[in-house]
């Protein structure tokens, strides 16, 4: 009887290293892949908030960005990119692939995809590329001609994945580096610096790699 309980103990000292292995090493929250417009006619902040992701940014009148945030992740109004002031919406699984818009009186929904294309037919869709075998963390800043302010969209890019962007002809993009990050987000501006890119015309299509 006493050997039976020694061997007992011996077994489950054994495997429990074995089991702690097998434990998932993330508990992090499956993402979803879609794109935000903003719906409300004018340029305002945003906050977006949830596991393992806390930002602020800006967005453009009538400006979509691509997003890959956390299922349950909720988008607020911000005055200062740290505090909500009002629920929009919260991201679900289904929004994979959607176009979500901003205004709460018709948000989380699937915006009408044939105005966002007759509303972005003038602008030049390009993409830019992660080369790195490393997922990488990008902030996104740009300066659209004529705009009283900037878009701003925060993401991680995947080992040699690359993300689609569309800007008017004109538009200055910066790959921020936290320094700049902080200096929009207390709403700053960065346009009279170099930027990564000028958008022109023969630039539609074309794939611009992120480097340092």
């Amino acid at each position: 009887m006493i050997k039976t309980w020694i061997l007992t103990i011996l077994l489950s000292v054994c495997l429990w290293p074995a089991l702690s292995i097998a434990r998932p090493l993330s508990d992090d929250p499956p993402r979803v892949t879609f794109m935000l417009k903003n719906t409300l006619g004018y340029h305002r902040m945003f906050l977006v908030e949830g596991p393992g992701i806390k930002y602020g940014f800006t967005m453009g009148r009538r400006e979509t960005i691509p997003c890959n945030w956390p299922i349950g992740a909720k988008l607020h109004f911000t005055q200062d990119g740290e505090t909500g002031t009002g629920l929009i919406f919260t991201v679900k699984a289904e929004d994979e692939g959607k176009t979500l818009g901003t205004d709460t009186g018709t948000s989380p929904k699937e915006v009408n995809t044939g105005s966002v294309a007759s509303e972005t037919d003038n602008r030049v869709q390009i993409r830019l590329r992660n080369p790195s075998i490393l997922a990488k963390k990008v902030a996104v800043i740009s300066y659209e001609p004529g705009a009283g302010g900037n878009g701003t969209t925060i993401s991680v890019f995947a080992p040699k994945a690359s993300v689609r962007f569309q800007f008017p002809v004109g538009t200055k993009v910066y790959l921020a580096d936290n320094e700049q990050v902080n200096a929009v987000m207390s709403g700053k501006r960065i346009d009279s610096e170099k930027p990564f890119l000028v958008v022109k015309e023969d630039d539609k299509g074309r794939t611009f790699d992120i480097v340092e």
